[in-house]
């Protein structure tokens, strides 16, 4: 009857154990998602967008091969698969081994003193029977923290490549701004020398001498402002790479001018994953269903921690006088045992204990289901931005070749005599804005497709696994 009432008990436990979180846990999932580009515009796949510029992938191998958080997430990663393997371990016996050997000096009764020797050896074994399942839950629990650390990794290597690039393409921009501003500025200046000498023969006026040196100086200052944005970018992809800021003056003297921005509309991202495949695929998804079934887990480690445990023991050895009569059958002993310990009154605190660590799962599980939500808001949100942002680099290269041809012909009107020189100042300032703003786009768009390839964990990297041996995505 009570062996009956332990197995009813257990099936009851059993029934009542949190159940993991599954991917796509209570979300209805579209078939694809919206603004998603039609197959057949390039031929490239997604992950051919970057990998063939060997400069950008030479650069994110620095970046993960140095990155200190990255090397520190894989530290985490190493120490949960250790523990890990303990709490696995933990499920099978132990077994202890000791030897002793003592010498005893002590009064025989007799008024004299008698000396004896005393030697051991013996090994003790010990095994608790897990009747709930207590270490068989610890054992799941800490192998789901192992794997929620290696999606941490990985998802620390999939931003470290992202932010590497975007801020290689803010690199690119800035330096091609600033060739920008520095070419403008020499016509400009050569537009203002020519102001002043028709000044000085009297076919020109003050107002057009002041408004050319307004429109030099803007210029002027509008290369201070793109250099300190260089500076601040090159020291932060400076530390991403695990190096010292550089000690370099000026930090605009090497500003990288290639590889060309990578061309959205190359890429055929019509391949990209269904909803389904890409919460699969997510590695901060991963990592938050991982950390809820660890929850789960624990939960049932609780609920556990509330009933009786049986252990067995066991010894074997020898004990002597003398350390040659160790190992003769005459010195041998041993016992086996059994030990049942349950904390039968501690007024409710167990129990409240397997109530904090189930409201612990439901909040693990809450938290899986929001990273499912945010990775298919980032991933719909970035192809909505990649198209928008397309279509306003497109526009906006029309523009610029439309302000420099205007630019050219302000210039001509106003040699001939046709116009006065405030239709030139202001063509010429249409043009720098124009080309400026375009060239903004141009980085904007590259951008744009980085966090699509982020978004769908896809292409950044040609070696997921060169980061200290650990395995790929």
């Amino acid at each position: 009857m009570k062996r009956l009432s332990l197995l009813a008990l257990a099936a009851t436990l059993s029934a009542c154990a949190p159940i993991p979180v599954k991917p796509g846990h209570a979300l209805a999932l579209p078939d694809q998602f919206a603004a998603q580009p039609a197959a057949g515009q390039g031929t490239p796949l997604m992950a051919q967008a970057f990998t063939p510029h060997e400069p950008l992938q030479a650069l994110v191998d620095e970046v993960l091969a140095n990155n200190r958080d990255l090397r520190a997430a894989a530290a985490r990663w190493q120490q949960s698969r250790a523990l890990a393997d303990a709490a696995g371990a933990a499920r099978l016996p132990s077994a202890d081994l000791n030897a002793s050997a003592s010498r005893t000096r002590a009064p025989d009764g007799s008024g004299g003193f008698s000396t004896s020797n005393a030697y051991g050896l013996n090994t003790i074994a010990r095994w608790e029977l897990d009747l709930w399942g207590r270490a068989a839950s610890s054992a799941r629990a800490a192998a789901a923290q192992a794997e929620a650390a290696q999606s941490d990794k990985d998802a620390a290597q999939l931003s470290l490549a992202a932010e590497a690039l975007r801020l290689q393409f803010e690199l690119i921009g800035l330096g091609q701004r600033l060739q920008l501003a520095q070419d403008t500025l020499t016509v400009q200046r050569q537009v203002l020398d020519l102001v002043k000498a028709r000044t000085a023969a009297g076919r020109g006026t003050a107002l057009d001498e002041a408004r050319a040196v307004v429109l030099v100086s803007n210029t002027e200052a509008s290369v201070p402002a793109i250099r300190q944005q260089a500076c601040t970018t090159r020291l932060r992809l400076d530390v991403l790479r695990g190096q010292a800021p550089s000690p370099q003056a000026d930090c605009t003297t090497s500003l990288p001018q290639a590889p060309q921005l990578p061309e959205p509309r190359m890429m055929d991202l019509g391949q990209l994953p269904s909803p389904a495949a890409l919460l699969q695929a997510r590695p901060d998804v991963r990592a938050a269903t991982a950390r809820a079934q660890a929850a789960a887990a624990q939960a049932q480690v609780a609920d556990a921690l509330r009933w009786p445990s049986i252990g067995l023991s066991g010894q074997i050895g020898w004990s002597a006088s003398r350390a040659g009569d160790l190992l003769k059958s005459a010195s041998a002993v041993g016992n086996l045992g059994a030990v049942l310990n349950w904390t039968w009154l501690d007024f409710g605190a167990r129990k409240a204990e397997a109530s904090a660590a189930q409201a612990g799962y439901g909040a693990a599980l809450a938290e899986a289901e929001q990273a499912q939500l945010l990775a298919l808001e980032d991933a719909q949100a970035s192809l909505f931005t990649l198209r928008e942002v397309e279509l306003q680099a497109a526009a906006q290269a029309n523009a610029a070749q439309a302000a420099t041809r205007a630019r050219q012909l302000a210039a001509a009107r106003y040699d001939a005599g046709v116009t006065d020189f405030f239709s030139l100042l202001d063509a010429e300032r249409e043009r720098l804005v124009a080309q400026d703003r375009l060239i903004q786009l141009q980085v904007g768009r590259a951008t744009a497709l980085l966090a699509v390839h982020k978004a769908f964990a896809a292409g950044l990297t040609t070696n997921p696994s060169a980061d200290q041996g650990s395995p790929s995505q």
